[in-house]
């Protein structure tokens, strides 16, 4: 099953920014999600239309299962 971290931010507008990162490791710790996006608002790698990322608003993992049909 393959999980996705979606990390949410406010810019600088106040507006919501999601990042989104595909096949995250089944044991990822909250402290290491949290780093990582205290990283991303530090280093300031990401650009919004709104301005910069300013506050870690929050983040979730996701599950995602697909079953191929045959249709034909």
């Amino acid at each position: 099953m393959a999980k996705t971290l979606v990390m949410n931010f406010l810019n600088e507008s106040g507006k919501k920014v999601a990042i989104r990162v595909n096949n995250i490791k089944e044991d990822v710790k909250e402290t290491e999600v949290s780093a990582a996006m205290d990283a991303i608002i530090s280093k300031n790698i990401f650009a919004s239309s709104g301005g910069d990322l300013k506050i870690k608003d929050s983040a979730e993992l996701t599950d995602k299962t697909s079953t191929e049909l045959q249709v034909k």
